[in-house]
């Protein structure tokens, strides 16, 4: 029997997990309270970079790849991440001037502000083995157009049409969708978790019940298909199911 598959996405509270096994949307503080919580029998597919570059290690192409498959208007949700020497950095400024000086390129204020969340997950992953091994790298808007048959989606995920248009593709993969999501608007506010954000952790939980269905017949799929592993010894990889 498989592991339940649950999918983490990160939001104003702290971190949202979903689980269609459990029929749950959870919110928590922080990344240890979600492994607490369904670590026993979860396998986790979670939005956050796992695995950073580094002077050691420098070569993270997963984005880079994983991009190459969304249309135009959707690419700039991969962005670069940032190289492991950069998170003993005290301010943006530090932080891009190292990034500089290891990878060649300087960091970007989105990257900068999900640092702290990158450092959560990684102290888990770099403490855990146990932990490691169950969390895999995913992102939401690849997992969507893959679940859409690799169509290409239309709204932007904010939008009251994107909003619709994501909701419309996991109603499809599983009819439960209506009613999870409904219950997670009703019980929290859109400060701590929004519409979106109960979307993506959504999107995630199904997509890793596809991968844990590829696994079962020795399928793995990554961007890159041979990724490397960063200094700490996690692969540097986004991870996607193939609808079988």
């Amino acid at each position: 029997m498989s592991n339940h598959a649950v999918g983490v996405d990160g939001c104003k509270f702290g971190w949202a997990a979903a689980s269609y096994a459990e029929e749950t949307i959870k919110c928590f503080s922080n990344i240890t309270e979600v492994w607490s919580y369904f670590g026993k029998y979860g396998d986790f597919l979670i939005d956050m970079p796992l695995g950073l570059p580094s002077a050691k290690n420098p070569h993270r192409t997963c984005e880079q790849e994983a991009r190459a498959i969304l249309p135009k208007e959707r690419k700039s949700s991969l962005f670069p991440v940032p190289c492991r020497e950069a998170f003993a950095a005290e301010s943006y400024s530090e932080a891009n001037e190292i990034n500089k000086n290891i990878l060649g390129k300087g960091l970007s204020k989105q990257s900068w502000f999900i640092m702290p969340k990158m450092k959560e997950v990684d102290d888990l992953l770099t403490g855990n083995h146990a932990a490691r091994v169950r969390f895999k790298e995913a992102h939401p808007e690849v997992s969507f157009q893959l679940l859409n048959q690799g169509k290409p989606l239309r709204a932007g995920k904010k939008t009251t049409a994107g909003i619709a248009e994501r909701l419309a593709i996991l109603q499809q993969w599983d009819s439960r969708t209506e009613n999870l999501y409904q219950s997670a608007i009703q019980l929290f506010t859109k400060k701590a978790l929004a519409p979106d954000d109960i979307l993506d952790a959504l999107c995630l939980s199904a997509m890793q019940s596809v991968i844990q269905q590829n696994e079962k017949s020795g399928q793995l799929h990554t961007f890159p298909e041979k990724p490397f592993k960063d200094a700490c010894g996690i692969k540097m990889a986004i991870h996607y199911g193939v609808l079988m």
